[in-house]
């Protein structure tokens, strides 16, 4: 566990919040214990960025039942659904050196990709690369009212939130970490009931973060391959050497495709790959619980 975290980590999804806590295990991270609880359909309404926390006293009752029944903690990292966030991997000519006006700079270049004002959103952002040619950057967005609410409600219930990521990119932080280096092209797939993320990692660098809905219209196995062929024709991307998938959702139709659009073998993630676990029952939940090893990871 290379981040120094507290060992409490809160998954918050519309419908459902994941509490684990982990320790230190003999090779990889031990999930010390996992237990999810319910949330009423009426907390949080959609919006166009990330949703609209509805109905506080619903999630406040969430929190004091979860406090009650896992003892003692004060601090937690919290992960939110990717489809909560934008995600922009944004290239800039040059970054001020001091935080405030860089940050100014990344809002202004939200302008033209996102469709409502930046300024009613918490941006976060990390340098991926820097030289004569401009800096590229990978930027975190979620509308800052909704993200604000959670936090107040989480120190009314007695937790410091001291950091708020998205679900796959711990996921990725995760498998990244036991990845060997590459300079080939690697695809992440995280896919849940109602939404998925797609990204494409080449070497140490992504090239692509994308995370959309899913609206009906079409099957989750023809949205991967209207990406594949996107992916193909946009970055050039053909074969890969690896095809991580993630989530519950993942069956051999989805896989099948993925192997066909991509030439490579699906390797799934499994929590039993990234971590120990004395928790009786984490079931169902593998993607979200190797998320939560990722945060000490990244």
């Amino acid at each position: 566990m290379a981040r120094s975290f507290p060992p409490d980590v809160v998954v918050l999804d519309s419908d459902t919040l994941l509490h684990a806590r982990l320790g230190r295990g003999r090779s990889e991270p031990r999930v010390l214990q996992a237990k999810t609880w319910r949330v009423p359909a009426d907390t949080f309404t959609s919006s166009i960025v990330t949703p609209e926390l509805a109905n506080e006293g619903a999630l406040a009752d969430v929190l004091r039942r979860v406090k009650n029944e896992t003892g003692r903690w004060d601090k937690a990292s919290l992960l939110l659904p990717d489809s909560w966030f934008r995600i922009n991997l944004i290239d800039l000519p040059a970054l001020p050196d001091r935080r405030q006006e860089a940050e100014e700079v990344v809002r202004w270049s939200l302008k033209r990709t996102l469709p409502i004002d930046p300024t009613g959103l918490r941006v976060a952002y990390e340098v991926l690369s820097k030289g004569t040619e401009g800096v590229k950057l990978l930027v975190l967005s979620a509308t800052e009212k909704t993200l604000s609410a959670i936090e107040r409600l989480f120190a009314a219930a007695g937790i410091e939130v001291i950091l708020i990521e998205p679900v796959g990119l711990n996921i990725w932080n995760a498998i990244a970490v036991r990845e060997e280096a590459t300079t080939n092209d690697r695809l992440f797939l995280y896919v849940r009931d109602n939404d998925f993320t797609t990204a494409v990692v080449r070497g140490p660098q992504p090239l692509f973060i994308r995370s959309r809905n899913l609206s009906g219209e079409r099957s989750l196995t023809q949205e991967i391959r209207l990406s594949a062929s996107y992916l193909r024709d946009t970055l050039r991307t053909g074969g890969v050497e690896a095809c991580w998938v993630a989530g519950r959702s993942v069956d051999e139709d989805l896989a099948a495709a993925v192997r066909e659009e991509f030439s490579a073998d699906v390797k799934p993630v499994l929590l039993r790959d990234f971590a120990e676990t004395d928790a009786a029952d984490v079931s169902g939940y593998d993607a979200e619980l190797t998320a939560c090893t990722g945060v000490f990871t990244g």
